[in-house]
């Protein structure tokens, strides 16, 4: 967005008279103005409670950067998802975005030192596996290595690459976690993270734990290791003539598995270490992982594979305090799970990477790209229909300092956060699921339980293309909780959204939230309840964008540029002919602020809500007098004598161009 100078801005806003439409500039201006706000705000909430926070230096800085700047949201998240869609091709580039996103950014070099020193050695399998015996755990431990006839090069040097890197990367995880004191297990962790069960100042407490990760040596092992597996599976695709081998080895890191041959295979795996197999139609089945497993990478090309786990953190694309990657070529394929699995880190790094087809993903909670203290990525590569199942704290959840990024690049997806079974019930409402995901970033609010916070992670869904539809309960698409920042973005389509109460593009108690749809589709939102499209409630920012399209909504209260307790709320729909339904009988909603409670000092605090349509005839509802085609409006004001900032919004329907970027502005030089 242009900035003006402040008078100039001012003279503006007082140029036209109420019910003019000033088609030679954008409407922000005299939003602003009738809301009571200075000209050239970026529209942010009172941050001086974020700055006081205990939790002050765990907030990540693209959540500082939105709080900050509300009104450049829209272009912040377009950017990212211009740079994602730029790096769909190579997982290894979407982890560093994803650190990038956490704050993190590391650039690791090629794995020269790797290569030179394997085709030195007269074999480099052994060289590949030489670091186990050199670690405690493997002390003494003696491969028996298969022949080169049995396992002929040049598959042999890639498999040997990979081990070599693993080396490198377990190097990596020790420096990651190094501070954590001892007692920390990976099953103290899950009780603690994933179920919510410790007790009052337990210790060891994972949200003590959490600032103690060294993030960039985190990353960087991912990195390296990413980068060995995507050489891998582009010599496998591109060899035209694979050797047939069946080859197996247990190792003290867990099992290697390699099967070329082409079968319909089963396989029943315990801490898979690394596991290749080529071609088939194979069924994968994952026992509980050890406390002591901490890398696992399987990558299979070909065939209709189904990949299945009882247990949580067991299959390869999962992991609590290590590295995990799942990683399968093409072909309509069936994820099964239950507690975290399908790209799901704690205190770790995961990546699962689907090269194509029409898959089904399937568990319950705290999977499907979910990161605590770490960096999990799901990118399903398009070219036909998923379908996203799970109840609570998946499909893109970031938890406390973590990163997880959903990426769809086309297809017509459904994402569903199901209600049944009911296995976290939401405070809110007692019969529907926390659902905590497609796209959310959320912390710990301590201050109900023993004080203990943690600030909130960032979780990103990208959906690149189709008509996709998007099912949840509370908390979700686009949704941020106690310092956390959750985004969706979903790039063209006929799309529906469907959810309950805090949802596309909301935040809550000191957090923010962000749904952004690009194109002309035509699409339909359903809010039983309230608090959706562009609302904030208790010192947050909640920001909606729909580009275009004749588009439906409907929703309870306090929404569609809603703004309660000192927040931010900003909704925008582009061209089209528009429908809005409001359940709220006294219309609190299309441009509010809010106060439950008076007579304390957040009554001077600002809020913001802002309403703009900027094209089409639209439909209102007919109870929401202040509110019609072609028009300014001012919300409404419980003390408007007072002219308080709390109570600061308005709203605008005219024919207007959007008054903020949704796209990089400019592309690469030839």
């Amino acid at each position: 967005m242009h900035r003006f100078p402040a008078a100039l801005l001012l003279a503006l806003s007082l140029a036209a008279p109420a019910g003019a439409q000033p088609q030679d500039r954008p409407p922000l201006p005299e939003l602003l103005q009738r809301a009571g706000v200075a000209p050239g705000s970026r529209g942010a909430p009172d941050l001086s409670s974020l700055d006081a926070s205990p939790t002050r230096d765990q907030q990540l800085p693209l959540f500082r950067a939105v709080m900050a700047a509300p009104l450049d949201a829209p272009y912040r998240v377009g950017m990212l998802a211009d740079s994602f869609r730029g790096a769909v091709g190579s997982p290894r580039e979407l982890v560093g975005w994803a650190g990038a996103l956490g704050g993190v950014r590391v650039e690791r070099p090629p794995l020269a030192a790797i290569d030179a020193r394997l085709r030195a050695a007269p074999d480099p399998l052994a060289v590949g596996l030489a670091w186990m015996s050199a670690t405690k755990t493997g002390a003494g431990w003696v491969p028996a290595l298969p022949d080169h006839a049995q396992l002929p090069n040049p598959l042999r040097y890639e498999l040997a690459r990979v081990l070599a890197a693993m080396a490198q990367s377990h190097g990596f995880l020790q420096r990651a976690f190094e501070r954590l004191p001892p007692g920390v297990t990976p099953q103290l962790l899950r009780r603690q993270a994933l179920q919510g069960r410790f007790a009052e100042f337990e210790t060891p407490d994972y949200r003590k734990l959490v600032p103690l990760v060294e993030r960039e040596a985190l990353l960087a092992g991912m990195l390296d290791l990413a980068g060995a597996v995507d050489r891998l599976q582009r010599f496998v695709k591109g060899e035209p003539a694979l050797p047939r081998v069946a080859w197996s080895l247990q190792t003290p890191f867990g099992a290697i598995v390699v099967d070329t041959t082409g079968r319909n295979n089963r396989h029943q795996l315990k801490d898979p270490l690394l596991v290749l197999d080529v071609g088939g139609d194979d069924e994968y089945e994952f026992e509980a992982p050890s406390d002591s497993h901490t890398i696992s990478v399987l990558l299979d090309h070909r065939g209709n594979d189904r990949y299945a786990t009882a247990a949580s953190g067991a299959d390869p694309s999962s992991t609590t305090l290590g590295y995990g990657i799942l990683w399968d070529t093409e072909g309509d394929d069936r994820y099964q799970g239950t507690e975290q699995a399908q790209a799901s880190a704690l205190f770790g790094a995961a990546l699962l990477v689907d090269g194509g087809g029409s898959n089904r993903f399937v568990a319950s909670s705290h999977s499907q790209a979910q990161a605590i203290a770490g960096f999990a990525v799901l990118a399903s590569a398009g070219g036909g229909d998923d379908a996203f199942t799970a109840q609570t704290h998946s499909q893109a959840t970031g938890g406390p300092r973590g990163v997880a990024v959903l990426v769809d690049a086309g297809g017509n997806d459904r994402y569903t956060l199901d209600n049944a079974p009911l296995v976290r019930p939401s405070p809110q409402l007692r019969d529907r699921n926390t659902s905590m995901g497609q796209g959310a970033g959320w912390g710990m609010r301590g201050v109900f339980f023993d004080g203990r916070s943690t600030a909130g992670g960032i979780g990103l869904l990208l959906d690149l293309a189709g008509n996709d539809r998007y099912e949840a309960q509370v908390f979700a698409q686009g949704v941020g909780y106690y310092e956390g920042l959750g985004m969706l973005l979903d790039d063209g389509g006929n799309d529906r959204f469907e959810a309950a109460w805090y949802a596309m593009g909301s935040g809550v108690h000191g957090a923010a939230g962000i749904l952004l749809k690009r194109g002309a589709g035509n699409d339909a939102y359903r809010s039983t309840h309230e608090m959706v499209l562009g609302s904030g409630n208790d010192l947050s920012v909640g920001v909606f964008v729909d580009e275009g399209g004749d588009d439906d909504y409907t929703v309870g209260q306090l929404s569609l540029g809603s703004a309660h307790g000192n927040s931010t709320g900003l909704f925008v729909d582009g061209a089209g002919n528009d429908r809005y339904t409001v359940g709220s009988p006294t219309c609190r909603a299309l441009g509010v602020a809010y106060m439950a409670d008076w007579g304390n000092a957040r009554e001077t605090l600002p809020s913001l809500g802002l309403f703009m349509d900027l094209g089409g005839g639209d439909i209102y509802p007919t109870h929401c007098a202040r509110v019609a085609n072609d028009s300014f409006w001012a919300g409404p004001r419980t003390w408007p004598q007072l002219d308080l900032r709390s109570e600061a919004a308005a709203g605008a329907d005219g024919e207007w161009p959007l008054p903020f970027a949704l796209r990089l502005l400019t592309r690469p030089l030839k």
